[in-house]
């Protein structure tokens, strides 16, 4: 049997892809009622744009707050014909998911010439815990892994990688409208596109590649300039907010090796060990710069982050996954087998597929039992129990013009339907000097944020109710409402928190602070 790249699909593999797709339901089914409070910026932002009031979270202020346009995009629509913001979200989450599926599968065939290894490594992948957890949360993330899927296999069809520019920039074009990350790999698509264009060919490989990006991103970029006033969302300057120091750099990346290596240990070794005994078998004898592209996409990610200083969550790591999986397996196929595997080579790599894919599935599975489900369930029950019905005592019990000064701004926004203003600074971009000279604690308790608005009511959260009654000078000024706990704030920050909610009374403070 000749072994073809992208040929007939064979009974292994159709049964392989079935048997994917139903896992990633059946794994999707227990996380179907999670929610995170930044779901509801993204509904946010959808809910005043299909209302007609723009791009914004707070009507009337253009602030770039949302870094995944094109998912805020889509919601709206959902929204514009009336459907509910939080089931269109939901229902593009599954629908991303399952298509993430047969487009890592569409990738394998286009890489591994085994048809065993193939399904292997799509059953895989749609176990994978932090792509489950993610996949009906209403945020970005399954879109991000679609279109950067969706990418790579553009970029591997042709004769050789990088012969389907058009298509391919076109769709990591839209992928940077979904998650920051997919911006650097267009910068990267460009630069090898440069790298490589020693010929006629290499020069029309560069203008076809361009074009689409310039259209699509670029546009972006320029209703974002007039619209905002600003290229990049100001996600990027709060995330970065306090930050700094090289063992808060050191944490970031002892976290990113957590994140990957809970859930991708198997695979990674396997690529590791390919890379050493391998040699020169895994890379062709003549190839364009472009073959590198996925590799260094993969691991400057991590480092941008680091230089950064982002807290980086699972989500922000998910696009870079399926990528890391595609380059393990197609390592060990040519590790093992060769570009034309013998029938003894072929069994010999079938079974040491079998044992890479019972490893990584079951440390994928521990992973989503052990950690994904209990946070899951735990944190979505506290919101529905804390942030969303405080979000719509606030619709119902406060005046329309009235504002509400939060440390998360999602839940309260949306279902209080009242002007917000961000303690973190994503959508209230006046916070983040404030945020670079204080700890956000301190920050609430000084009244600091009183430079910036006058809230006619205050959320603190800390580790117990009505903390700031103690730990703020100007206590006299707050009129307590009541709290509302939450079990933990996910996978990164365990621990329990307990929102209070005040009422502030700014004659008092200006009383105190002038005796200060």
């Amino acid at each position: 049997m000749v072994l073809t790249l992208n040929g007939p699909v064979t009974r292994v593999e159709r049964i392989g892809l079935a048997i994917a797709l139903l896992l990633a339901v059946a794994l999707m089914w227990p996380v179907r009622h999670y929610l995170t409070d930044d779901t509801f910026i993204h509904l946010q932002y959808a809910k005043h744009l299909a209302a007609g009031q723009g791009f914004v979270f707070n009507p009337g202020e253009h602030v770039y707050g949302s870094t995944s346009p094109l998912w805020v995009a889509l919601i709206a629509d959902g929204m514009a014909v009336g459907l509910d913001g939080l089931w269109t979200a939901r229902a593009l989450g599954f629908a991303a998911t399952l298509w993430s599926v047969v487009l890592f599968f569409q990738l394998m065939r286009r890489n591994l010439r085994m048809p065993e290894l193939r399904a292997l490594a799509t059953i895989t992948w749609a176990c994978h815990a932090w792509m489950i957890r993610w996949s009906l949360s209403g945020m970005e993330t399954p879109l991000a892994v679609a279109l950067v899927l969706a990418g790579f296999v553009a970029f591997t069809e042709g004769r050789q990688w990088g012969s389907r520019p058009v298509r391919t920039g076109a769709l990591w074009a839209l992928a940077a409208l979904t998650r920051p990350e997919a911006v650097f790999l267009l910068v990267l698509w460009g630069m090898f596109l440069v790298i490589d264009t020693d010929s006629r060919e290499g020069v029309r490989r560069l203008i076809a590649g361009v074009i689409p990006p310039a259209l699509i991103y670029g546009g972006w970029l320029l209703f974002s300039r007039l619209y905002f006033g600003t290229f990049w969302p100001n996600t990027l300057a709060a995330k970065t907010a306090g930050g700094v120091g090289f063992d808060y750099f050191v944490d970031t990346m002892l976290r990113q090796v957590k994140i990957v290596g809970a859930t991708d240990a198997a695979i990674v070794g396997a690529m590791v060990a390919a890379m050493i005994f391998g040699g020169a078998r895994l890379w062709p004898k003549r190839m364009l710069a472009q073959r590198f592209l996925p590799w260094v996409w993969v691991a400057v990610v991590p480092v941008l982050y680091v230089m950064r200083g982002v807290p980086v969550l699972s989500r922000y790591l998910v696009p870079l996954m399926p990528i890391l999986a595609w380059l393990a397996w197609r390592a060990v196929e040519r590790w093992w087998a060769g570009e034309e595997p013998a029938p003894e080579l072929r069994r010999g790599a079938a079974l040491l597929g079998i044992g890479l894919a019972s490893l990584a599935l079951v440390q994928n599975l521990l992973v989503y039992n052990n950690v994904v489900l209990p946070q899951v369930r735990s944190f979505g029950a506290g919101l529905r129990q804390s942030l969303i019905p405080w979000g719509e005592w606030f619709d119902e019990h406060t005046k329309p013009g009235v504002s509400i000064a939060a440390p998360d701004i999602g839940a309260i926004g949306y279902y209080g339907n009242r002007r917000v203003v961000d303690l973190a600074g994503l959508v209230t971009p006046a916070m983040i000097p404030l945020l670079e000279k204080e700890q956000p604690e301190a920050l609430v308790a000084n009244f600091s944020f009183a430079a910036v608005a006058r809230p006619e009511f205050l959320v603190d959260r800390s580790t117990r109710a009505y903390d700031l009654m103690s730990r703020s000078p100007f206590s006299a000024a707050l009129v307590p409402l009541g709290n509302a706990a939450v079990p933990n704030l996910g996978v990164a920050r365990p621990e329990a928190a307990v929102y209070s909610f005040y009422r502030v009374d700014w004659a008092v403070y200006d009383s105190l602070a002038a005796r200060r």
